[in-house]
């Protein structure tokens, strides 16, 4: 049990790093508050289901972008619900920052594969080289990440937004390991391994770009 509490604790002082961890703004699954809030929630889990659908989805033989226009749609809410209740038009509720956030998170997903897809380095990234598409070309109608595909997307946004619902309040403590290890991950995805991982490329393109001048200067 003091392990548990332990790793408990490291979990929220990870989430403290990105979150404001406010109580009434944070679920209650298995006996404890989730590491982030409910919106940060919906956002982590949803970006990983993003990544998870891809491979399954996605076209590798087509080069255009996921349709933008669904993405903006999907993606508007969080930031409507967001500034709204900052400016005191209305009181959000958690159900709605969980389900903003799950929009968010699986709609951006296809879009940061797809965009870092156009960058020169994304064939160094070895899981990246698997998912992005084969060529990108942004005036491509053939959509890599088509509309069937977004709209599964949103099913399934819809199937993990109830069964997290279905957790809230329950002090089944197995609920709260399943729900807060990806939302964990996901943060160190994205604010540790990625960022180090990209800066490494590109200074280790730069180094190669510097020998190559060297060596011309030097023949």
């Amino acid at each position: 049990m003091a392990l548990l509490e332990e790793i408990i604790g490291l979990f929220n002082f990870i989430g403290s790093l990105v979150c404001h961890q406010r109580p009434d703004r944070t679920l209650w699954i298995g006996g404890n508050y989730l590491p982030v809030c409910a919106r940060c929630t919906g956002a982590y889990l949803g970006l990983l289901l993003g990544y998870v659908l891809i491979p399954f989805l996605s076209n590798k033989e087509a080069r255009g972008p996921p349709n933008l226009y669904l993405s903006l749609v999907l993606i508007l809410p969080l930031w409507i619900d967001s500034i709204g209740q900052m400016l005191g038009f209305w009181s959000s509720t958690n159900d709605a920052r969980l389900i903003t956030g799950i929009l968010f998170g699986v709609s951006l997903s296809p879009l940061l594969i797809y965009v870092l897809s156009l960058s020169s380095f994304s064939n160094r990234i070895p899981v990246l080289k698997r998912i992005k598409p084969e060529i990108a070309v942004l005036d491509e109608k053939n959509s890599w990440f088509n509309l069937k595909a977004q709209a599964l997307s949103i099913l399934l946004s819809g199937i993990l937004f109830l069964t997290i619902r279905l957790m809230v309040g329950h002090d089944f403590s197995i609920f709260y390991w399943v729900v807060s290890t990806p939302i964990i991950f996901g943060i160190v995805l994205h604010f540790i391994v990625l960022p180090i991982l990209l800066l490494s490329i590109l200074i280790i393109m730069f180094i190669s770009t510097m020998r190559e001048k060297a060596r011309k200067v030097l023949l």
